[in-house]
């Protein structure tokens, strides 16, 4: 599952981080624009949004997101701990409001009935026969898709994916490297 981080704040980078761990694929922006673009170029399916870095309008930014992606499930985070704010953010789309600094394990949680929720229809789909992709599978598949959406311009498919060029180049050698293997096998 690919989650967007959007946020202005510094603590992004930890958040992705902790994310990455626990086996998510992570982009990141810190603009409304450039969200909105990963979110209709690479098939997100959660965005963790502050409302202050989302924009000034956060019901227009939801509608936007969500018409761009319609199976997207929106997490809210904020500084600003009022049951209002969250109850505003429920009604305007968002699947939950979660407030800064973040609790980690409740993140993981919902992060995981997410998951549960967005992976069940496509088991219930396919039947007996379905059987879920390798992690590292479908983490080929995402990154070769954003290549192709830029056209295999590695550059810009490193920052659409919110990783270093290096880390993109080294995961390409890598991922070239075991298809060779597998063909050799």
């Amino acid at each position: 599952m690919t989650i967007c981080i959007l946020d202005h704040d510094p603590d992004l980078v930890a958040a992705k981080t902790s994310l990455e761990r626990a086996g998510f694929l992570v982009v990141t922006s810190n603009s409304p624009q450039d969200a909105l673009e990963k979110i209709r170029l690479s098939g997100i399916r959660v965005l963790l949004a502050d409302p202050k870095a989302a924009a000034a309008d956060v019901g227009s930014f939801l509608a936007k997101a969500l018409q761009r992606q319609p199976g997207l499930a929106v997490l809210l985070m904020s500084s600003v701990h009022s049951v209002d704010t969250a109850i505003d953010a429920i009604k305007r789309g968002a699947y939950d409001f979660l407030c800064k600094p973040l609790d980690y394990p409740r993140l993981m949680k919902t992060l995981d009935e997410l998951a549960a929720h967005i992976e069940k229809p496509q088991s219930a789909v396919a039947g007996e026969n379905w059987r879920p992709l390798p992690l590292s599978e479908m983490r080929r598949i995402h990154i070769r898709r954003v290549l192709e959406t830029c056209n295999g311009n590695r550059v810009r498919a490193a920052r659409m994916l919110g990783i270093g060029r290096t880390s993109l180049y080294r995961f390409l050698k890598s991922s070239d490297n075991e298809s060779a293997a597998r063909i050799v096998a």
